[in-house]
Order: structure tokens, then sequence, then C-alpha cells
């Protein structure tokens, strides 16, 4: 048999050197398509691969409704994320990439992702594997994104055997954190996953196949080459692909039945089960996935109160998952295995500073000692189109400026952007020093609106003297969904209730306080942090080839002109923090 490929890419630890790790000592055994048994008599299928030695070994077990046939082929697509397979299997453990029920070649009618069905289906394989022989009884989990976000809602069952989780890169909320975008919905994101997911559902590849592909196709510009014909094909895949039938409806349970938060969601997220979490908990994420992950690292890491680690590494949007597979094995080889790899005596926070390009440590988050810095928009110049201020000060008198929302795909005279402006900005003075902003990021707008709903997006960038911008963090939320829950809110972030819409009075000013996604940044001496507004996504974007996953999405829901109102009693402003260097 053709071993796997065990190419690796991508930062591997996060700022440290283990003590002592396991060797690759062992070939690798495929055994595809294996039968896995459940109580109700429905049989899923897994691929299982194993080390080529006689005995039982820890498993890791990666669990999705996406096909198993393309994992270990090199396809840098967006659905191969259970790791690097070889590597991690030649190091004595077994690798089990499972296929949810009535989905790839498991059998059973497919349940919707994540409900409390497929919750208990994880936690019974999990006991399955622990007792063939192949296993020593000590399991883990492997994969991120959906391989992540499910082992929270697995470990919150208390499978017997389960002893530790590795989730890189998982949401917590299925609403919050996946389908919606502050009230609106993940438009662009789901119509692609669905189709394509759902397209892919049959397809069959030999391992032989997988594995020569894995050789083939595993080099830079071959993977780049291919991400970018995905990405560019992105939009027109949902009209050229045909997904079975279920995948179709669920796209339209969420885009039609479901707009807000409730039971619906709640049952299949993480976040109302996370403190049940008993097993130690390796959180992963990165500074560069905004649009679906990086607040659910921060929510389990405040709702878990087992043994936990966090690590959030420098933006990578690359497929196959391939980073921090030497991270992983530090972690698993201590709590499967029992060996001293030094991963306990590591700080309980590992963070990647950008603009200094190095890791930091932490005893918590947010950063213990950060302190605050608010900065208030005020009007620089009476021209919605030039940069306006962001100073320490409250503004001396009130003023406003506006800006157009216009919809997506609406068309318009282009030459109006001459003299309509859709994007306002606002920049910080020249920094003095290198200034480390690490934490948090909350904006709060006064805002008025011609319309009786909008969508506001907000991005933060360290803008060089050369004016060379380096986009840090997002945030976003449709104005109709501004009431927030108190409750579910921490002081790291604002979180919205999003039960109903409360529509806005047209030209009456209402407050909109929202999160933007945490950010690492030491702004250089004579860097700037700028501040960008606007109603459409599309022009505040960014992409997978500047290290982000981002997707856009339809908004805002009118043709509006909106009003942002400075100084006052109620002032707009942009609050983060800043550690001392």
């Amino acid at each position: 048999m053709i071993q796997p490929c065990q190419r690796l890419t991508g930062e591997q630890l996060a700022g440290w050197v283990p003590k002592k790790t396991s060797a690759p000592d062992y070939e690798v055994l495929c055994l595809p398509n294996v039968s896995i048994p459940l109580a109700d008599g429905t049989v899923l299928s897994g691929d299982l691969y194993r080390p080529k030695a006689d005995g039982s070994y820890p498993a890791l077990i990666a669990w999705s409704p996406y096909t198993k046939e393309l994992q270990s082929t090199g396809l840098p697509l967006p659905i191969n994320e259970v790791g690097v397979v070889g590597y991690i299997v030649t190091r004595g453990y077994c690798h089990l990439t499972v296929n949810a029920r009535g989905t790839g070649k498991s059998a059973g009618c497919r349940v919707e992702s994540f409900s409390p069905c497929e919750q208990k289906d994880v936690a019974e394989v999990i006991e399955w594997a622990a007792g063939q022989p192949w296993c020593d009884g000590n399991i883990g989990m492997v994969g991120m994104s959906y391989f992540a976000a499910i082992q929270y809602l697995a470990a919150a069952q208390h499978p017997p055997h389960l002893k530790a989780i590795f989730p890189y890169l998982g949401f917590t909320d299925l609403y919050r954190h996946f389908v919606s975008r502050g009230g609106t919905f993940h438009s662009d994101f789901f119509a692609t996953y669905y189709t394509f997911v759902g397209a892919t559902q049959k397809v069959t590849v030999p391992p032989r196949v997988r594995h020569a592909l894995g050789y083939l196709l595993n080099r830079q510009w071959v993977q780049s080459f291919i991400m970018r014909l995905f990405f560019l094909n992105r939009t027109k895949m949902p009209g050229r692909l045909h997904p079975e039938e279920s995948w179709a409806r669920s796209f339209a349970t969420l885009a039609f039945d479901e707009p807000f938060d409730g039971p619906f969601y709640r049952e299949k997220s993480a976040w109302p089960v996370l403190a049940r979490i008993q097993i130690p908990v390796c959180i992963g994420t990165n500074w560069g996935n905004p649009g679906l992950h990086m607040k659910g690292a921060f929510q389990a890491w405040h709702s878990i109160h087992a043994p936990k680690k966090l690590f959030i590494g420098p933006p990578d949007a690359r497929w196959p998952w391939a980073n921090y597979q030497e991270e992983m094995l530090a972690w698993y080889d201590h709590y499967l295995k029992g060996i001293d790899t030094g991963i306990e005596e590591q700080p309980p926070v590992r963070y990647w500073l950008q603009g200094a390009n190095q890791w930091r440590t932490a005893q918590g988050w947010p950063i213990p000692g950060a302190k605050k810095q608010r900065c208030y928009l005020e009007l620089h110049a009476d021209n919605a189109h030039a940069e306006q201020d962001l100073q320490t000060a409250p503004p001396a008198q009130e003023s406003s400026l506006s800006f157009v929302a216009i919809p997506r795909h609406m068309l318009y005279p282009k030459v109006l952007d001459r003299y309509e402006a859709q994007v306002l900005r606002y920049a910080t003075r020249l920094f003095q020093k290198d200034t480390e902003v690490t934490g948090p990021i909350r904006l709060q707008l006064r805002l008025a609106s011609t319309a009786i709903d909008t969508h506001i997006i907000a991005r933060v960038s360290d803008v060089a003297p050369d004016g060379k911008r380096q986009k840090l963090s997002f945030g976003w939320l449709e104005a109709s969904h501004r009431k927030v829950d108190e409750e579910l809110s921490r002081p790291d972030e604002i979180i919205h209730e999003h039960r109903n819409a409360d529509p806005l009075t047209p030209g009456e000013p209402v407050i909109v306080t929202f999160s933007l996604t945490p950010t690492s940044n030491l702004f250089r001496k004579g860097h700037r942090l700028l501040l960008e507004i606007a109603s459409q996504p599309d022009l505040l974007e960014t992409n997978a080839f500047e290290g982000f996953i981002f997707f856009p999405y339809d908004a805002p829901p009118y043709p509006a002109r909106n009003t942002i109102f400075h100084g006052g009693s109620n002032p707009s402003y942009i609050e983060w923090e800043v550690c001392n260097t």
C-alpha cells in the first residue's frame, strides 16, 4: 500500500518545544469502510488508519458529514480537515474518520448537523472504538472546523473513554458564529457549503489513489492554484453542482425558517453545555478566522472549567489542515500515553503578536493587567470621503457624518461614488511608541437610518507610514438585532439576543453596540489604527489569500442613508486593550 503523505505546513508549535514526543516508528495500515454498528441497528462507515504492527494504541476520532473519500488526497478543499493522518499514525495512534449517519457511506437517514441524535451517535462510536482490539481504551478527537465543533458536544456527553480533546477552529454557537452575521443570514457561505458538501456525498476514491494524489498535490504551488480555482468559482457552484435533497432542504431551513436564535440552534450549540466538560481541552484558533470560528475559542475558554490551554496563532487559511500537528501530538502524548511532553508546564494562554511576529504568553484571557483605551469618533472634515479622527477625549461639540447603504447587487449609477461615500474611515494619530494592542474590541455607534433596518460592518487595520494596511479585526450587526443579551454577554464580548427584530424608526437615533473579533498586534511607532464602517460587507471584506476565512453575504437589507453621530451624551467610540510592552 502507498503510505499517506506526511507533509506538514504552517506553524506546528505554539511558541515552545516539547521535552519529548512519540517517534515515527510505524508504517501505516489503512482499513477503509470499517462497519460501526449503533445500538438502533444503524451501521456507520469509517476509514481506519492504524500502525502496521501488533498491539493496541490510543485512537483519535474525526467525525463529520463530509465525504471521507477526499481526505489524504492533498486537495486544498475546506472539508479536508482531519489532520495529517500519516504523521499521527506513524507515531503510534489509530486514526478513525467516521461519516455521520445518512452521509457518505454510512447508512440511515441523515439528521440535522450537530443535532442531539448526532451528539449521541458520536458518544456511542467513541465507546465502540474503545472496545476494539486495535485500541487501548484511550480516545481523543481530531480535526478542525466541523471536526472541532463536534468535539465540544461529544465531551459534554461524558463518554467514559474520551480522555482529552483538541478542538482547533471550532465554533460554539451555531447561530451567532456560523449561520448568522449579526442577524443577517450567512448566505454566500451556506450556499457554497451545502452545495459542495451535499454534491460530494457519493464520491468514491480508493485509498491507494488518495495516497498517490497526496504526493502529487501536496505541493505549495499546486495547492495555491487549486485553492484559487475553488474560491474564484465559489459563486458558480450553487448553479452547477447538485446537492442531495436533504442538504438543499437544510439550506432552506436555515435561510427561511429559522431567522432567529432559539431552541433549534441552542440544542445544536456547544455553549449551553461547555461547563459540563470534565476532560482536558486544548483550544486552538488563529487571528485569521473572524468569519466562523474565532469567537468560539474565547467562549470555550471562559465556559470550560476542566483543565485547559488556549493558543491563538497567526492568520492561516490553508487546507488540508496540516498545521499544529506537533502541538496536537504533544497534547495527546501527555494525556493518552502518559508521556511527560512538558505541555502542563506551558502558560494557560499563548498568542501570536502580529507586528512583532512572535509568540507571547499570558495567565488568562483577556490579558491580565491590560488597560482599556477608548477613542471617540470625531469629525475632522465635513466630507464623508475624507479620513476622520479617533480622539482620546470626547468631542467638545456634536457633529454627524452620513454614508449610503446600497444593497448588494443593487444597480446604481457608478458615478454616484464620487459624491456619496459608502465607507466612513476614522484613524488615530500616529503612535508615539511601539504599542501592543491585545484583547477584545468594542464599538458603540449612535446611529440613525432612513430605513427601518440596516446593517453595520466594521473593520480595524494597522496602517504603516507608507500606507500599507494589515487587516486585524472585523465585526457586524443588523441594527434591528441590537438588543444585548445581558446574561450571555461577558466583559470581553457583547452578545446579542437575536430572538426577534426591533425595527428602526427612520431618522431616529439609536445606540448600536457590538464586539469586533479580538486581535493582538504591535502597532509600531509611526503607525496608526484605522477604523472603517460600512453597510455592504463586500466593501470591507478579506479573503483566504490574505490569510483570512471570510465569506461575503447579502446586506444591507434596504437602500438607506445612515448617519453616525459624534459627541453628545452617548458618543460613538471604539475601545481596545493596551498591554505593557
